[in-house]
């Protein structure tokens, strides 16, 4: 709950978004798996111990990969997708080994998901603002007097970005935290406005690093930007974990001075 704020059009649960379609048929997907490979081991009884070998190294790599990948999540949402495409990828390596029959289904199965399925967006508590281009102008550049002084941490990014979805509820959870009368949050879509996005030097392509980039405006002005671009053009890695994203925007130490402002604006 984050008190009197706006929220996204639909309520529900944050964590209800786990028992959604996306999560609900990879995981029924990947759980055929065992049928099949208690079909092969009938079917191709004397490739046994060679099917427990794959079998063993595949789990082995995808714990590890896990680890990894959960030391470094930027959320609970990206380390479940991330493993969901760890996984299927074992999967669809195994049955290739196992029967073509098999692999042709995943293969199937796979594509339908990837067509049919899309991953749920956010839809928990935020205080996120809706930004197009007539209201990044008039609020975030070229505010008036009266909201000069609020700075603005706009997120611009594609609905079809998978490091963008993954990013939805720690951004959220920062608006949620942090926006105070100095400091508001916003996203802008760049699909549906791509010239804001050149504009501000932001590729758009599929193989694109920069998506979401994170800016903080000041007086509508660039003050911080993530993933940073520096001025050869090339592109730091984009670290979008919740504490750094708190490091990089100093939000502590601006919601820490906006609430000391206010108690003295109240003491006057």
């Amino acid at each position: 709950d984050c008190g009197s704020l706006r929220v996204a059009p639909l309520r529900r649960r944050p964590m209800s978004r786990f028992i959604s379609a996306y999560y609900i048929l990879n995981t029924a997907v990947i759980l055929t798996y065992p049928l099949f490979s208690l079909w092969a081991r009938h079917e191709y009884a004397s490739a046994v111990t060679m099917l427990d070998g794959w079998e063993k190294q595949t789990l082995t790599t995808l714990g590890a990969m896990a680890l990894a990948k959960f030391i470094r999540k930027v959320n609970i949402d990206s380390f479940v997708s991330d493993m969901f495409m760890f996984t299927k990828s074992g999967i669809l390596l195994l049955s290739w080994m196992m029967d073509q029959r098999i692999f042709s289904w995943y293969c199937v199965a796979y594509a339908m998901l990837f067509l049919y399925v899309r991953r749920p967006e956010y839809k928990g508590p935020s205080r996120i603002e809706w930004l197009n281009p007539a209201t990044l102008k008039r609020l975030v550049l070229e505010p008036d007097d009266t909201d000069k002084n609020v700075a603005w941490l706009v997120e611009f990014y594609a609905s079809w970005s998978p490091p963008c979805v993954s990013l939805e509820p720690t951004f959220a959870d920062l608006s949620c935290k942090y926006t105070t009368a100095d400091l508001k949050f916003a996203k802008f879509d760049l699909m549906r406005w791509p010239k804001t996005g050149e504009e501000y030097g932001i590729n758009v392509a599929g193989t694109s690093k920069q998506l979401p980039t994170l800016i903080l405006f000041e007086k509508g002005k660039e003050a911080v930007r993530v993933p940073h671009v520096y001025k050869d053009g090339r592109i730091a890695r984009a670290r979008l974990r919740r504490s750094d994203l708190i490091a990089a925007f100093a939000l502590d130490s601006r919601r820490k001075k906006s609430l000391i402002k206010a108690t003295f604006s109240k003491g006057d």
